[in-house]
């Protein structure tokens, strides 16, 4: 059945069933409570996907209950939270980019990586 077909009342049921799962489990806070529900892959935006649905979505029981839900859930932890790096990641950028870096990288006799490397940390000391 299309989302659309489906009345704003059963869609706010399937919200806030979630919302009352996300509110059992232990040691989860408002913040991450939120997220999974409002966040951009959150429940939310793919059942309520037109501003019209949510502005009817906000006036329903349902929506009042949710938010209910997540104001009972703790704060996080105000402690920073340290964690380890691997010095790893990877980046997805458009091709012409990459052959722009490619391109420098080859000029200045360096690898593509030690390139990047030295142009963030550069853009991280003018900061």
């Amino acid at each position: 059945m299309k989302m659309a077909n489906r009345s704003i009342e059963n869609r706010a049921q399937e919200l806030l069933k979630l919302a009352r799962k996300l509110a059992r489990t232990s040691g989860l806070t408002w913040v991450e409570a939120n997220n999974a529900i409002y966040g951009a892959r959150g429940l939310f935006a793919r059942v309520f996907a037109s501003p019209k649905d949510r502005a009817a979505f906000a006036k329903t029981k349902e929506s009042r209950e949710i938010d209910r839900l997540i104001d009972s859930l703790p704060e996080p932890s105000a402690a920073p939270q340290r964690r380890e790096y691997s010095g790893k990641f990877n980046v997805r950028v458009p091709k012409s980019i990459h052959a722009a870096l490619a391109s420098e990288a080859e000029a200045e006799g360096v690898s593509l990586n030690q390139l990047v490397v030295a142009k963030l940390a550069l853009h991280l000391q003018a900061r």
